[in-house]
Order: structure tokens, then sequence, then C-alpha cells
């Protein structure tokens, strides 16, 4: 009866899954990088840059964006509505979290680093040396400053 209910599990799974594949293009798309269109990044302090990858971050549904933070950058302690799913590309950054996130409890984000963040949690982010980072989540994407 066990074996049952998991095969069923598995068949379900497999049969959803072109429903959920179906906010892709009907061809897939390869960006590469020299082809990213770099642009200020809206909502955050001069200097960040942004890149849309998938999607549109102000608009329904899931995207795909880069960041580019300068040396010397900091974003103060804020919170998204939306789940955000975070790597680390390149440089060297800090982040803390919770509403009082100070820098002296902020934790290294290395290359390769990865993060899941839930919708609300608070963080602040540090950028010792240039850094990217891939964010993918579900717009429309707002930022609430503590």
């Amino acid at each position: 009866m066990k074996l049952d209910r998991y095969a069923l599990a598995i068949v379900a799974a497999f049969a959803m899954a072109p429903l959920s594949l179906a906010a892709f293009a009907a061809e897939p798309t390869v960006t590469q990088p020299d082809a990213l269109a770099w642009a200020p990044a809206p909502g955050l302090p001069p200097g960040a840059e942004i890149a849309v990858l998938y999607g549109d971050p102000s608009k329904t549904g899931p995207f795909a964006i880069r960041l580019k933070f300068p040396a010397g950058y900091q974003i103060a302690t804020h919170s998204h509505p939306t789940d955000e799913l975070i790597t680390f590309l390149s440089g060297k950054s800090r982040m803390a979290f919770g509403e009082a996130a100070k820098e002296s409890d902020a934790a290294p984000m290395q290359p390769g680093a990865f993060m899941d963040l839930p919708a609300g949690a608070w963080h602040s982010l540090w950028i010792d040396s240039e850094t990217v980072v891939e964010l993918h989540s579900t717009g429309p994407f707002d930022t609430h400053l503590r």
C-alpha cells in the first residue's frame, strides 16, 4: 500500500512538470556574459548596476537578474516581499541578518556561495571588492527599508 502511494506521488509529480515549465519560452535562450545589458539598478543607491536575464522584476512572475556592486558599496538593512535565491558569482562581500543587522556580525559571502532568503528576512550587505550576484525571485519585486 505504501509503495502505491509513492508511485502515485511520482506519477503526479511528472504529470505536473509541464505545467511548471509553462512560464519558460518555447525555445531555449542563452545569454552570454558579454551580451548582458548593464544599467543603473533602480531603487538602490547610485553605483549598483542591474542586468535582467529573464522575466521582468516589476511584473508578476518569475525573473532572474544579475547585480553588480562596486567596492565600498553598502545596502542598508532591508527586506523583500518575496523569497530570493541568490548566488554570489564573483567578488568579496559580507552580509548580516535581522532587523538590527550590523557590520560586526556580517558573514563573508565568497564566490560560489548560494543563499535562499525567505520573504521578509531583514538583511544588510557590505561590498569589499567589486561583486556580482545572481538573484532569482518572483515579481513584482520590491524593497522595504528598516
